[in-house]
């Protein structure tokens, strides 16, 4: 099976993660991107907070990362790391829209919490950590949902080509990145093996 082993990573099946560790999102139609044109998304379900060390860890054997950080997203992942522990789970990546539904719900808001950026909400450069923080470190940026994390600490990839197929897309910024680039409709491109400092990901099924 190729998806159990990936950039010489050692992949071992694992059961789904239990449903009380997602969200259920109602699909229906939202306002997409900065023009807030409709788009309609199905029914789907999304991890609260973004994949951690220790989660990752817990399949990919041979994974190390620095004491005390279990509980810190998985950073200097590329895309096919995270797809490939995503079906390892049992779930997949969320799809651009289903990223961005999640995190903006109905109303077209440019952050999970709302229209203006709040520093105290988010892990993004304004906040000087400079690193990674436990998830659900910032319990008042949760979006309309419920959803964590949705706007800084690392960047989430999600299943989506940028205008170059060796291109995917990354969504909610990072600890690296300005406010304006953690914003819902924000998105950056990387190459699907691109694996650096500020990478991370979360499920969706």
């Amino acid at each position: 099976m190729t998806f159990l082993a990936c950039m010489g990573a050692a992949f071992v099946p694992a059961p789904a993660l239990a449903d009380a560790e997602m969200i259920s999102i109602p699909g229906g139609s939202f306002p997409f991107g900065p023009d807030k044109k409709k788009v309609d998304v199905k029914d789907f379900m999304i991890d609260r907070t973004e994949v951690t060390n220790a989660a990752y860890k817990a399949v990919v054997k041979d994974f190390e990362f620095a004491d005390g950080r279990g509980n810190h997203p998985v950073v200097e992942i590329s895309y096919e790391e995270a797809e490939n522990y995503c079906v390892a789970v049992g779930k997949r990546l969320p799809t651009g829209p289903e990223w961005e539904r999640a995190a903006r719900g109905d109303d077209g808001r440019a952050y999970p919490w709302g229209n203006e950026f709040v520093g105290a909400n988010a892990n993004t450069s304004e906040s000087g950590t400079a690193d990674t923080v436990a998830v659900g470190s910032f319990p008042k940026g949760k979006s309309p949902y419920g959803v964590l994390d949705l706007c800084g600490n690392a960047s989430e990839w999600v299943d989506e080509m940028g205008k170059e197929t060796a291109y995917r897309h990354r969504r909610g910024g990072s600890f690296f990145d300005v406010a304006t680039n953690a914003a819902t409709y924000s998105i950056s491109n990387a190459l699907y093996d691109d694996a650096h400092p500020y990478n991370g990901f979360r499920c969706a099924k």
